[in-house]
């Protein structure tokens, strides 16, 4: 899901690339917010960038933004006029590596329309679920890393260093503490079979769960299915709060 176009316009003159919507004078670079259908010139392309993305640069950029945007209306379209030298470089570099390629462009557009810009941004990151909703959304599926990272839209060691810098461990081992609170839940207020407690849990087999289970805990899953004899005793699972683990 598209929630940041970058369009390298190189054409010169006034353009109206959306229906209903502002005029553009080119040359110049264009962040479009959401994913409305634009008309761009067989030549031109638009770049999309997820939530996450732009999440994921924010923070570098806090020194470039300006304060007071509450006062600023938010542009669904903005447009940063660049020469012909920028909007190259920009094309180069989305060739090449487009996390680059957004960082440059953002950093660029916020000396140019520090109010505008910042108000975009601010607007963008804000306005759809955050990445961290998502993971816990879905701590429980059984996925790797790496399938989170891609479905955010993030390279794998990006996706790791927002998550650890936001909550003080890794995503690996979050889901891992989320997924065994989650079986031992199961395990003391459930008859369920182990096999299924594993699989409901997010552990692709028996043997695998077992194991971890017992590192974790110092039981195996069947000692605390013996040891409880009330399905009312068990412990909390972890939530997400911001910041931190509970």
């Amino acid at each position: 899901m598209a929630t940041l176009q970058i369009i390298p316009f190189a054409q010169r003159g006034e353009f109206r690339i959306v229906r209903e919507g502002p005029a553009v004078v080119g040359p110049c670079v264009l962040l479009v917010a959401g994913s409305p259908t634009v008309d761009l010139p067989l030549d031109c392309k638009a770049f999309h960038f997820t939530t996450a993305s732009v999440q994921s640069v924010f923070r570098e950029l806090q020194q470039l933004m300006v304060g007071g945007h509450h006062s600023v209306r938010v542009d669904a379209i903005v447009t940063v006029p660049a020469s012909e030298d920028v909007l190259r470089a920009v094309k180069q570099l989305a060739e090449v590596d487009a996390e680059a390629m957004l960082r440059f462009v953002l950093a660029y557009s916020l000396t140019q329309d520090g109010y505008r810009c910042t108000a975009l941004l601010r607007h963008i990151v804000a306005a759809d679920r955050s990445l961290f909703d998502f993971v816990h959304n879905h701590r429980l599926e059984h996925w790797p890393v790496s399938r989170y990272a891609d479905t955010l839209g993030l390279s794998q060691r990006k996706f790791n260093e927002l998550f650890k810098d936001k909550f003080g461990v890794s995503v690996k081992h979050w889901l891992l503490a989320q997924r065994l609170e989650h079986a031992k839940l199961l395990l003391e207020t459930s008859p369920k079979k182990i096999i299924d407690v594993a699989l409901e849990s997010g552990f692709g087999n028996a043997a695998h769960f077992s194991d971890r289970f017992r590192r974790h805990f110092g039981v195996s899953p069947r000692g605390v299915r013996e040891n409880t004899h009330s399905y009312g005793n068990h412990a909390p699972v972890q939530r997400l709060t911001k910041g931190k683990v509970l």
